[in-house]
């Protein structure tokens, strides 16, 4: 890689033993291959890069120029699961559908069960 911001943002609550909640990583403004830096490489490893560089194009946002995903974590804290097919549907609604935002999500529970809420007044 050549160029490039990584960010990841994570919500885990554990409890009991079980570990529940998301890994969120995004990359933006990559630029995988530069022909004048790489220059020295070897072909394999210049077309690889290459390859790499596409696919990223590929997956990248419009919008907003980012490459991201969320990864739901949930099951036994000794051995915690993630989706895969979950994990690839949601690069793929990033890139045609609905930008995954940076930042958290505040999805997971907090204290007793209850779900995190915005105060409201009583006017």
């Amino acid at each position: 890689m050549v160029a490039g911001n990584f960010s990841v943002y994570s919500e885990i609550k554990i409890r009991q033993g079980t570990i529940d909640g998301y890994v969120k990583p995004l990359f933006s403004d990559m630029k995988v291959y530069d022909r004048r830096q790489d220059a020295e490489k070897s072909t394999f490893r210049q077309l690889y890069e290459g390859l790499v560089g596409g696919i990223s194009g590929l997956l990248q946002n419009r919008p907003r120029s980012e490459i991201a995903t969320k990864v739901p974590i949930s099951g036994d804290v000794e051995a915690p699961q993630t989706s895969t097919w979950e994990t690839i549907v949601r690069l793929i609604q990033n890139v045609f559908f609905k930008a995954i935002l940076p930042g958290f999500e505040k999805e997971v529970s907090q204290g007793g069960g209850q779900r995190a809420t915005k105060p409201t007044s009583n006017q």
